[in-house]
């Protein structure tokens, strides 16, 4: 399917989960929408050349020197906020506030750069090679916004700001109205009442999803729904979202950043020359910590070699998966915490799975924190003890794009007939 043809002729109710590195698109029926390649993902990074600015696919191939951080970050977060971030002195362009309260980067050759243009420009971008048309409503899953340390105000304040920079950056895009904003964890839910099996009884499960730059634990219970109050081909189940915390500085981002003062010390100590972020040496051993972060996820010990480091040479980074524990031993921390309280919710029954999602889950460490918490629960004892214990993979960030996307079907139907006139899934377009 693609723009201007006829079969996008009436407005899709779509759904967007705007991750931190991709966003993806969905329809309510459950269709996946392509990008200009064909893929599903859509890199929601930004770079810039000499002679242009990359968005999306096109940022995805960029030289490390060229990447910036993610467009939802720079569009969604305030400006006091990131500036705060330990991953943020690895940019490479210089930022300060926008008026809107958001960051804006000085870009030689382009001149300032605001959050909320990149962002409008990404969210256009995504409408326009879905084969959406330009006024389609909208529902986009709103990433983490505060750390798990915020007060309950500071996180709402976070909330709110994100909201109205994500209004505004949907219209830029040409999006119609933006009809619900679920987090992650409230599309996680509606993904899980449509693909979760039948049954007679409600189940409760544990969300565990790390991402790039995220995190968010969420205990979800699913009510089986009356056959004869199911519409044809509805999800048969109802999801009751019982608990949620997000965290959007944990991720795997901050654990790269971990290893990268690790073996800067090293360098530095050996060859005599730190290594500064945001330099060419910088980018070039974040790169090597990331390969090696992915390696020692399936290996007790891994070793990149990192090219031109220091003085033209290449320089050897080796590492146990033990000492990389012990370097993410304070992110672990706060992820365990979040899983016991979500663990410990009022009224939470035996859970019948857990399930993670996110590349950051498929580190051991963990999976290891996630099991230690499930133990010390009553709730989830029985899951965290299995010997041979395997987690639900029924998520990933299509699943909550699609979830997304039943939340916008669902807020058009009940706003009544003339809110949804002319809207359709992909599947009847």
């Amino acid at each position: 399917r693609r723009p201007g043809t006829a079969s996008f002729s009436r407005q899709m109710v779509v759904g967007i989960n705007l991750g931190s590195q991709a966003a993806v698109v969905a329809s309510a029926d459950g269709a996946i929408l392509r990008n200009e390649d064909g893929g599903v993902r859509t890199s929601s990074i930004v770079a810039f050349t000499a002679a242009e600015r990359k968005l999306g696919e096109a940022a995805g191939g960029s030289q490390a020197k060229d990447r910036v951080c993610s467009v939802p970050r720079l569009g969604l977060l305030k400006h006091s906020v990131l500036a705060d971030a330990a991953v943020a002195r690895h940019w490479p362009f210089p930022r300060s506030e926008h008026a809107s309260g958001l960051s804006q980067l000085a870009v030689p050759g382009f001149g300032d750069q605001s959050g909320v243009a990149l962002l409008g420009a990404l969210l256009g971008k995504l409408r326009s090679t879905s084969g959406a048309a330009a006024g389609s409503p909208v529902a986009l899953s709103l990433p983490p916004c505060a750390a798990a340390g915020a007060s309950p105000e500071e996180a709402e304040a976070s909330r709110r700001f994100a909201k109205a920079a994500l209004a505004d950056a949907a219209a830029v895009g040409g999006w119609g109205e933006v009809v619900a904003l679920p987090t992650p964890a409230e599309a996680a839910g509606e993904a899980l009442a449509r693909k979760y099996p039948r049954g007679e009884a409600a189940v409760d499960t544990l969300v565990v999803d790390v991402g790039h730059s995220c995190a968010f634990v969420a205990a979800v219970r699913l009510h089986p729904l009356a056959k004869e109050g199911a519409k044809e081909g509805a999800a048969a189940w109802r999801a009751e979202l019982l608990y949620e915390e997000s965290d959007a500085f944990l991720g795997c981002d901050q654990m790269d950043d971990a290893l990268f003062d690790h073996f800067g010390a090293k360098v530095g100590a050996s060859h005599g020359s730190p290594i500064k972020p945001a330099s060419r040496a910088g980018w070039r051993l974040l790169d090597g910590c990331e390969r090696l972060r992915k390696l020692l996820s399936t290996l007790p010990e891994a070793a990149v070699s990192v090219e031109n480091l220091v003085d033209g040479c290449d320089v050897p980074l080796k590492l146990a998966r033990d000492d990389f524990v012990a370097l993410l031993a304070p992110l672990l921390a706060k992820l365990g915490a979040m899983t016991r309280r979500a663990l410990s919710t009022a009224g939470l029954e035996r859970l019948a799975s857990v399930e993670l999602a996110g590349g950051g889950t498929r580190i051991p460490a963990v999976q290891e924190a996630v099991t230690q918490a499930l133990l010390e629960s009553a709730a989830g004892a029985a899951v965290g003890g299995l010997e041979d214990r395997r987690f639900g993979a029924k998520l990933d960030d299509a699943s909550l794009a699609v979830g997304a996307a039943l939340v916008a079907k669902r807020a058009v139907d009940a706003a009544g007939p003339a809110a949804g006139a002319g809207a359709t899934t992909a599947g009847e377009a």
